[in-house]
């Protein structure tokens, strides 16, 4: 026996282990349960005949910047990073390209050989973005968020970025990118799919303030080494060496308590654990409508829960597994042959449009996207026992993606699909063939909802993003704050502030409210990023 608080945490994707691993190192009793067999859930990496693919999330927008990489010695424990200097290349017909790179004047000669009149308003959007995401954009991803009221009030009375930062809250993310006027219509092409690519609709009134943050951090993206799942990996590490314990292979089937309170959970099995605190990662259907056994649920966070809207359209992944060349850009410029990302298959910034509304509707009539050669960076994902360095010959792992729509002919059409995409993938680089492919893995939108219930119908940031579910109203005003109406029940998945991808803001926020809750030791910092934005009164005054 113990006098030590115990913390259920249901999920251990990257949200669950971040909320774990801060929980166990605060000195509280700490049970992981995990419904698949690995801990990661997005991070997730797989080998198949000598191939380490990862079958989702690949690309950190956020990296070294996320306070948990820092707090938990990630580096220490061998997480490490590669961020390409040629971050996206987008290819057009007539042979004609340009390169975002992590250097912006780069980025903007790059630009300037195919639009110069477009070069220098690159410029200004990349030193617009940063500004945004430097001042406030990324430090209010690690704090509960503020009221739609309190946060405008806050910003417009801040400094001159606060109040450009207040304005985006008016426009969508297209409008916010028109405002620069490019005007050529593939270098705006080129933006917009950054913009796009991970499922922000552009059309989506309210939700410009997350373009800046896409646009500047998709040219600062990296991988990492060894796989996706080496992260997830070293936090379970952090976890276990706190005296935490993770149940895997076990899934929650429902939550236990009674009247207002949680008490515990009852696993797959039979097995019933309790616990002082439950911190979910599940999506508010799961929370309020499925799980809860014994405790009385609000009519009003029911309604919540099951009319939560998910993600209009989701991704198509596929990992090749490749013998002999790279894939060469031949007639285009040379650097494009390195780029972390490929884009093909756009001429203009209505042809990403068309795509997206297309696949809104079920279609899957056009074929564009982009790829990425995983083993060019990281030759530890490919068989080590041939030369792959070279281009001329050797093993070569490739990842494709694009935009999916969720219906359920998949599994008969999956193949083909990415025989497709691979088509077009070859039409740019034709010196790549069909017959040098040694295996393949695809992933539809089905497959993401298999391996993880939590993305419903493909959702892969568990649930859209309006500016009815983001911020203070995801999922709910009530929840957003990671505190519940269940007295022990906290959220700490992709359904809260400040939503999906891998930068663990739900899994940090969760920790520290819990932690202060539980009269646990607050052991970590504030990160100097968010004092910073404090101290300019972005988040209220102080």
């Amino acid at each position: 026996m113990t006098d030590k608080k115990k913390v259920i945490v249901i999920g251990a994707g990257p949200n669950g282990l971040t909320a774990a691993a801060y929980l166990a190192k605060a000195g509280t009793e700490v049970v992981v349960v995990e419904k698949n067999t690995e801990t990661g859930g997005g991070l997730v990496t797989e080998e198949l005949a000598g191939f380490k693919m990862n079958y989702h999330a690949t690309y950190m927008m956020l990296a070294e910047q996320m306070p948990p990489y820092t707090d938990l010695g990630l580096s220490e424990r061998g997480v490490r990073f590669i961020r390409p200097e040629r971050q996206a290349s987008f290819l057009f017909s007539g042979k004609k390209s340009f390169t975002l790179f992590t250097d912006v004047k780069k980025s903007v000669e790059s630009i300037k050989k195919l639009s110069p009149k477009d070069a220098a308003i690159a410029g200004k959007l990349f030193e617009d973005c940063k500004a945004m995401n430097d001042a406030f954009l990324i430090p209010a991803t690690y704090v509960p968020p503020l009221s739609p009221i309190d946060q405008v009030e806050a910003l417009n009375t801040s400094d001159a970025i606060g109040k450009r930062i207040g304005e985006l809250g008016d426009l969508s993310p297209y409008e916010f990118l028109d405002s620069y006027q490019f005007s050529d219509p593939r270098v705006k092409a080129g933006f917009l799919y950054l913009i796009s690519m991970f499922g922000l609709d552009p059309g989506e009134g309210g939700m410009a303030i997350l373009a800046p943050l896409y646009i500047e951090r998709f040219t600062q993206n990296a991988l990492v080494q060894g796989g996706s799942h080496q992260f997830s990996s070293a936090m379970r590490r952090v976890i276990e060496d706190a005296g935490g314990s993770i149940v895997v292979n076990n899934a929650v089937t429902g939550l236990l308590g009674k009247g207002d309170r949680v008490s515990g959970v009852k696993l797959l099995d039979g097995t019933e654990l309790f616990a002082d605190v439950v911190v979910s990662t599940l999506t508010p259907e799961q929370n309020f409508v499925q799980l809860p056994q014994g405790i009385a649920i609000d009519e009003t966070l029911k309604e919540t829960a099951q009319n939560w809207e998910w993600e209009k359209w989701s991704l198509f992944v596929s990992n090749t597994a490749l013998i002999g060349d790279q894939p060469l850009y031949e007639g285009y410029d040379k650097e494009v042959n390195d780029a972390l990302i490929v884009v093909m298959g756009y001429e203009s910034a209505d042809d990403v449009l068309a795509h997206i509304e297309e696949v809104k509707t079920g279609k899957t009539t056009r074929i564009a996207g982009h790829g990425t050669i995983t083993s060019l960076f990281d030759p530890m994902l490919v068989p080590n026992h041939v030369p792959h360095f070279t281009t001329s010959g050797g093993y070569h792992l490739l990842r494709w993606e694009c935009f999916a729509p969720y219906n359920d002919t998949w599994d008969k059409d999956g193949a083909a699909y990415g025989d497709r995409c691979f088509e077009l993938w070859s039409r740019y680089a034709p010196n790549i063939k069909a017959g040098n492919i040694r295996a393949r893995v695809d992933w539809s939108p089905l497959d993401i909802e298999g391996h993880l219930p939590t993305m419903k119908k493909g959702s892969i940031k568990h649930g859209t993003y309006t500016t009815l579910q983001m911020g203070y109203n995801r999922p709910s005003p009530e929840c957003s704050g990671y505190r519940t109406p269940i007295k022990g029940l906290y959220l700490a998945g992709a359904s809260v502030h400040p939503g999906g991808m891998v930068i663990m803001g739900p899994g940090y926020n969760a920790a520290r409210v819990v932690a202060e809750d539980l009269g646990a030791s607050l052991w970590w910092d504030e990160p100097v990023m968010v004092k910073k934005a404090r101290e300019k009164g972005y988040f209220g005054k102080v």
